[in-house]
């Protein structure tokens, strides 16, 4: 015969299972959006604002709490992002660079035309 469980536990057993089901779908969601270019786009523009790489450090308190809650943030994302689909953070890092370098190139070619129209 089964393991009789007692109310408390059969709820939270329940719960436990509605919080795995509800954390995989999204999971999956994520891994949807890092499947498109806007998407990864948008996701590390979100996490250039949480300055997930910098510093939290400032002589005001205030400003280092704010910084570090930024921060925190970014870093639940950053690990939202990695179990989603592990390489994607490589791959919008690599994009970013990209994306970079052709705005360089546009603005360098931008300013060139400017000049010789003087």
């Amino acid at each position: 015969m089964g393991q009789e469980y007692s109310p408390e536990e059969k709820e939270l057993m329940f719960a436990r299972q509605q919080d795995k089901e509800e954390h995989d779908s999204l999971m999956e969601d994520l891994s949807q959006i890092l499947c498109t270019d806007g998407g990864r786009r948008y996701l590390w523009r979100l996490l250039s604002f949480c300055r997930v790489m910098d510093r939290s450090m400032d002589r005001d308190s205030h400003v280092m709490a704010f910084r570090e809650g930024q921060r925190d943030i970014g870093m639940r994302l950053m690990r939202d992002i990695y179990e989603a689909k592990p390489n994607a953070y490589e791959l919008m890092r690599k994009e970013h660079i990209v994306a970079c370098e052709e705005r360089k190139a546009a603005y360098d070619e931008a300013k060139k035309q400017f000049e010789e129209e003087q």
